[in-house]
């Protein structure tokens, strides 16, 4: 009897120092939590909800891609490169403020909009009020434009942004995927081109030849061909030859007209047809003739 009595008495202690069967007890805690159960995956984006994502993104654009500043050539076209990019970031800002997008069919629309819309919206009237000065002096042009890239790298949305948005909702993520106007912007409208051999230009180097409109000659960088004073052009001059792309500028009585371009192309300039007949390396044939 006392034997049993210390056996059991024995195995008491033990199982208490090892925490037999308690529940809640060490062996429960070495266990850990229960696993976590599974999250239920986002809802798929409703066609409408990417269109909507799409418009989105478009308006947006100006604070991911905004306007390329213009080079400084040094030329009679630099005023106007000036003020075209003040133009166009004034337009893309107006994009962002102006959006007609129905808030109520997007998760947090309305806080979206408001957010880029109200980041956008002093950075837009400052823009406005440059773009209203068309008798700037170049150097006020110029400094406008600083001011204005300044701000443009340092735009950001006012309180909600997409990527944030993106992470907390999966349905958000997956039409964005969806939304052509979301992804990474790729460079349009600037022709590129691999330098070429040059033919002979049929009136050589004699860039008098295009005072009557009609001509082929070889140019190079800033030369200034006869203006046809018949199409009311007061100047044509070769801005740049590069990567096999040539940027023409020429100025007529209402006005001037910058056009880039590459082997084969050509632009109607007042009536009268520019082209590039071929573009070297520094070199190129530039035609004219009536459109």
């Amino acid at each position: 009897m006392r034997n049993d009595m210390r056996l059991g008495a024995a195995a008491l202690v033990l199982c208490g120092l090892a925490g037999c069967g308690a529940p809640g007890g060490p062996a429960d805690s070495a266990a850990g939590p229960p696993p976590p159960a599974p999250s239920t995956p986002a809802p798929p984006p409703t066609p409408e909800q990417v269109d909507w994502l799409n418009q989105f993104c478009k308006a947006t654009k100006v604070f991911t891609t905004p306007p390329e500043q213009p080079p400084d050539l040094h030329d009679e076209f630099v005023s106007m490169d000036l003020s075209s990019y003040l133009s166009a970031v004034d337009t893309a800002l107006d994009q962002v403020t102006r959006q007609t997008l129905t808030p109520e069919a997007f998760p947090r629309g309305v806080e979206l909009i408001g957010s880029y819309s109200t980041a956008a919206k002093p950075l837009g009237t400052k823009v406005d009020e440059y773009t209203t000065q068309y008798d700037a002096a170049e150097d006020t042009l110029r400094g406008y434009v600083a001011e204005t890239v300044s701000a443009l790298k340092a735009l950001k949305p006012a309180g909600l942004d997409l990527p944030a948005l993106m992470a907390a909702d999966g349905t958000v993520a997956e039409a964005h995927e969806k939304a052509e106007n979301c992804r990474p912007a790729v460079e349009q409208d600037k022709p590129s081109a691999t330098p070429v051999d040059l033919p002979a230009a049929k009136d050589g180097e004699n860039l008098a030849a295009c005072g009557d409109g009609r001509c082929e000659v070889l140019v190079t960088p800033s030369a200034s061909v006869a203006a046809p004073r018949r199409y009311g052009a007061t100047l044509i001059r070769v801005r740049t030859i590069a990567d096999g792309v040539m940027e023409v500028g020429a100025k007529f009585d209402g006005g001037s007209i910058t056009s880039p371009l590459d082997t084969g192309r050509s632009t109607v300039m007042n009536g009268l047809e520019v082209k590039a007949v071929a573009v070297g390396d520094g070199k190129a044939v530039l035609s004219l003739s009536p459109a």
